[in-house]
């Protein structure tokens, strides 16, 4: 999992809106890798933290992604924010507590990389810096999809490799419910001991 973090000032965002930056998913991959350096070169400052599948594996994800955004804003708070716009997960309240003792008005919303531009421009950092590591996991591994378990693709490559007793590869994660249905040898439990 990938989260990411741009601090933006209201001039950047009015001319990133401008420039067609909305929530990446509404993005084509042409559009997001165009969009990338502009926005890198808009901000005052962007963190990226990765999350690995085994970390998933063994925690919960909600806390794992309220952790990275506390550390995306400890790591932008030399900046002297006043406001911090999260895509809400959950309750958040680990994050807003953050931000009050800090100072900072937290804007906590569900539908943020939709609605506010910043948060636009975060989701499309952060689905570029997944998509380049799907693209070299491809080159590694073959084509494995997209890695989502809508993806028709990726479901019959691990099926395949499973089938063929291959051991479970380092960026599967392993508590994937799916898994219990089409690699069920991959499969664990969360926050059980992986071991192959």
């Amino acid at each position: 999992m990938i989260v990411a973090g741009v601090a933006l000032d209201e001039g950047s965002l009015t001319n990133l809106k401008e420039m067609g930056v909305k929530d990446s998913k509404k993005l084509s991959k042409k559009k997001r890798e165009e969009l990338f350096n502009v926005i890198l070169e808009a901000s005052s400052g962007f963190t990226i933290v990765k999350v690995e599948p085994q970390q998933i594996d063994n925690e919960n994800l909600n806390s794992l992604t309220y952790r990275a955004v506390n550390l995306i804003i400890s790591s932008l708070i030399y900046l002297n924010p006043t406001k911090v716009t999260v895509d809400k997960v959950g309750q958040e309240t680990e994050v807003i507590s953050y931000l009050n003792s800090l100072g900072i008005v937290p804007n906590v919303v569900h539908g943020a990389d939709v609605n506010f531009v910043e948060c636009s421009a975060a989701s499309i950092i952060a689905k570029v810096i997944r998509d380049r590591a799907i693209d070299e996991i491809k080159r590694v591994y073959g084509d494995i999809g997209s890695g989502y378990p809508s993806d028709e693709k990726t479901i019959a490559w691990i099926s395949k490799i499973h089938l063929n007793n291959e051991p479970p590869p380092p960026f599967l994660r392993r508590s994937w419910k799916i898994l219990k249905r089409i690699a069920p040898k991959y499969y664990v439990e969360k926050r059980g001991v992986l071991t192959w």
